[in-house]
């Protein structure tokens, strides 16, 4: 917007140069120390930045001595007094002084002069943003007083549609209630600028043009506002901000920022949205967020706003087919916002926009095609504060915190049973290692008495393991005693087959020859013994067939001759032929009936009873 508008300059004085004049002919450059020491000082004055300045400085002598010749011709331009002389003569003219009114009762000669003063506003606007620092430091220093003139001048410019504004609002202009402010141009043209500096907190009221004024006054003042006088004035104050020394001044000033949040009442886009630019820069300052709020404060006395920002809210609906201003308008609106440290004052500026309906228009831009506007409606919208989801996320916090502490509480506990049961183990720990080690001392001591008590020569063992005693086996019935007694006898024969199948074999019994004693008594008759065969053992189903019996045993030798001189002894009875073994399938014949008084006898026929019951238990 600045080149935009300083493009169109032309000098003022025929020796002012004109960019389209030729340039003048190349001097000689001079020695190399004298080069670096006008480098340098050109440097000085050009105001850059340091890694601009070291940029500049890798240059080789060549473009060093054009750069000092450009800005040596550039310098030719008028001093920052002619500027001051010529603003001060247009406001005299054109405010409300008695004295010169009757110089500007012709129209056409007002407006001849008002195209004079926006020419003059142009060349002084590239003068700031073009020249060395030192020009402008002298166009702001106490004897010119330059930035005093300029605000004067956009005061000037703005009282018109101030007036307009408040007559509107109040009916007519001659309306009780348009009240004459204590301030007017010619206090503030007047006025020592010592005065304004003492108090720096007090942001005066700006001018407002009452109906005490002419009225060529007013028409002066909106034929001036009708041009572009007021954009030009912000352009020459963003060229006085772009200086560290001049951005001091403007925040130190009292009416500064208060005429430039004033320049909102225009009907350029373009000068509000390069407003918004110069008050967001402003904004992001320290200290610079309460000097906003109290120009638009000002800006509400002034232009008779019910709430504050309402203006400026109704020129953010209304110029929507101007993308610039809308996305310099919500970039304002963000860092006025969300630029505060109080959350709570953060929320209570939030609730000034939201109650001037700011969220309801965005959420009908939510879809727009500006991707500069979506960036800044989006900033706004991540930063915003929902004071209910914070008010439901600090109860959740308090439950929270609540169950972290009886969770620290429980933790607590377990913590000391876990080191009560710590220490009971370690003194049952430490218990059982002093038993271990009173045992190892009793073991040593019983080694060494073992030692001591075994002879030299016999070797010395070590005690072996104590064995856990077998159990005993389980006493065995009196029929297998009888068994037992039985197969000692040579009575019997156990056959042991494949698994658990046993039989038993009755043996014959050999008769020999009776001895004295054992001579049966003549006339008591002798039972032939004869040895009863026990059944076969039945066949177990599914056990291996019994081996087959053993082959009877010889016949008994023939009886011996008697003797000579021996009383002949009567014969034994010859002994029965043993049985044969039954035949497989065959019933069991009975067994014969025990003889009277013999014990073997007995038993034999008990044993020959359980034979079946024998075979099958598997003794």
């Amino acid at each position: 917007m600045g080149n935009a508008a300083g493009s169109a300059e032309q000098p003022a004085s025929p020796a002012a140069l004109s960019p389209k004049q030729p340039a003048a002919p190349k001097q000689p450059m001079p020695a190399a120390g004298e080069l670096e020491e006008r480098f340098n000082r050109v440097l000085n004055c050009m105001n850059l930045p340091p890694d601009k300045v070291q940029l500049l400085s890798q240059y080789d002598n060549e473009k060093k001595w054009e750069l000092i010749c450009d800005q040596e011709r550039f310098q030719v331009k008028n001093p920052p007094a002619a500027y001051i002389q010529k603003l001060k003569s247009y406001l005299e003219t054109g405010g409300v002084s008695r004295k010169v009114a009757a110089d500007w009762m012709s129209n056409l000669g007002f407006k001849r002069r008002v195209q004079e003063s926006t020419q003059v506003l142009r060349e002084l606007e590239i003068s700031l943003r073009t020249n060395h620092i030192g020009w402008v430091q002298e166009f702001l220093n106490e004897e010119n007083r330059g930035l005093d003139v300029l605000l004067e001048y956009l005061a000037f410019a703005q009282c018109s549609v101030t007036y307009d504004m408040e007559s509107t609002d109040n009916g007519a202009p001659g309306s009780e209630k348009s009240k004459p402010l204590e301030q007017s141009v010619e206090d503030l043209s007047k006025g020592p600028p010592s005065s304004l500096a003492a108090q720096p907190k007090s942001r005066h009221l700006t001018i407002k043009l009452t109906p005490a004024h002419s009225r060529k006054a007013l028409r002066n003042s909106r034929i001036v506002s009708q041009k572009d006088d007021v954009h030009v004035c912000i352009m020459c104050l963003r060229a006085i901000m772009n200086y560290q020394s001049g951005f001091s001044l403007v925040m130190n000033h009292p009416a500064c920022v208060n005429e430039i949040a004033l320049s909102l009442n225009n009907k350029n886009p373009r000068t509000k949205a390069l407003v918004l630019e110069l008050l967001a820069a402003v904004c992001l300052v320290r200290g610079g967020h309460d000097i906003i709020l109290s120009a638009f404060d000002n800006f509400k006395e002034v232009c008779g706003e019910q709430h504050r920002f309402e203006k400026l809210m109704e020129y953010f609906r209304n110029e929507d087919s101007n993308i610039d201003f809308m996305v310099a308008c919500m970039q304002f609106i963000n860092i006025v916002v969300h630029s505060v440290e109080n959350m709570n004052f953060r929320v209570f500026l939030q609730y000034e926009f939201t109650h001037l309906g700011l969220d309801l228009y965005l959420e009908r831009l939510r879809f727009t095609e500006s991707d500069k506007l979506q960036v800044q409606i989006q900033a706004y919208l991540d930063n915003i504060f929902d004071v209910g989801a914070l008010l439901e996320d600090t109860e959740t916090k308090n439950a929270v915190l609540e169950h972290m502490e009886e969770l620290q509480e429980q933790v607590a506990l377990l913590t000391e049973r876990l080191r009560e049961a710590e220490n009971e183990s370690m003194a049952k720990i430490a218990e059982l290692e002093k038993q271990l080690s009173q045992a190892r001392k009793e073991l040593e001591t019983l080694r060494e008495r073992f030692s001591e008590s075994t002879p030299m020569g016999t070797s010395r063992r070590p005690p072996e393991p104590e064995k856990v005693p077998a159990l005993a086996p389980a006493r065995p019935s009196a029929l297998e005693l009888k068994v037992e007694e039985l197969e000692e006898k040579g009575l019997i024969r156990i056959l042991r087959g494949p698994g658990d199948d046993v039989s038993i074999e009755i043996l014959p019994v050999a008769l020999a020859t009776p001895s004295g004693s054992d001579v049966p008594t003549p006339g008591v008759p002798t039972e032939p013994q004869s040895p009863e065969l026990p059944p076969a053992a039945e066949p177990v189903p599914g056990a291996a067939p019994p081996p087959p019996p053993p082959p009877p045993p010889p016949p008994p030798p023939p009886p011996l001759p008697p003797l000579s001189g021996l009383p002949s002894q009567p014969e034994a009875p010859p002994l029965a032929p043993p049985l044969a073994p039954p035949l497989p399938g065959s019933p069991e014949p009975p067994a014969p009936p025990p003889l009277p008084g013999d014990p073997n006898q007995q038993a034999l026929g008990e044993l020959s009873a359980r034979t079946h019951t024998l075979s099958l238990t598997g003794i």
